[in-house]
């Protein structure tokens, strides 16, 4: 069933179709960061021992295969994300709440905001896909979101500048909550709020109402 199910999506080319939104994304995402310095900021790091790190990796790790390709050898990228994908609209929610979840566990390394964004666009798009009726479950089942949210925050912590900032994290953590170049929840949500003009209106309309 996995190989005829890996034919159609061949002859519906497929995977070229996921690798040019993928590609095509996160281009035009990395030259929104270089429009915006401000997503050059971190997500506050949690503090935790190399080991601590390894073993978080690890389990975002298990959690991306298990979600995008849980069937060894399989013809397909079969995962319990990609099952849930052929159910209509609450299957394509419950698999998002999952990746968000994984993206939760990512934040605790102190990611930039550029890739926060990224991983979010990443969700977004297999979403998308999961809406689609048919075609949709093909292109969400080849779109591995949450092996390409891992991969991203892989590279990112074997990088020179992730290890910078966990030193520079370690040499500050005694006299301030957050490192240079570290972004606050609080402060983050507060600079969405004033980024997106519905927001504050909505917000006072609720609050007059609550008068």
């Amino acid at each position: 069933m996995n190989y005829v199910k890996g034919k159609i999506a061949e002859n519906l080319h497929v995977p070229e179709i996921v690798e040019t939104v993928r590609v095509t994304g996160t281009r035009q995402l990395t030259q929104f960061e270089k429009r915006f310095p401000y997503l050059n900021q971190t997500l506050p790091t949690t503090r935790t021992t190399d080991k601590q790190r390894i073993k978080q990796m690890k389990k975002i790790k298990r959690l991306a295969n298990w979600l995008d390709n849980a069937v060894p050898h399989s013809p397909i990228p079969l995962g319990v994300d990609s099952i849930l994908g052929f159910i209509p609209f609450v299957g394509g929610s419950m698999g998002g709440l999952l990746s968000l979840y994984q993206v939760y566990l990512s934040t605790s390394f102190g990611i930039p905001l550029w890739l926060f964004t990224l991983m979010i666009f990443n969700i977004m798009v297999d979403f998308i896909f999961s809406l689609i009726p048919i075609a949709g479950g093909f292109l969400h089942m080849f779109y591995k979101a949450n092996i390409y949210n891992y991969e991203e925050l892989r590279d990112y912590v074997e990088s020179p500048e992730y290890l910078e900032r966990v030193q520079l994290r370690e040499s500050t953590s005694k006299t301030k909550d957050t490192s240079p170049g570290e972004i606050t929840w609080t402060q983050l949500g507060a600079d969405v709020k004033n980024m997106v003009p519905a927001v504050p209106l909505l917000t006072k309309q609720v609050h007059k109402k609550a008068i």
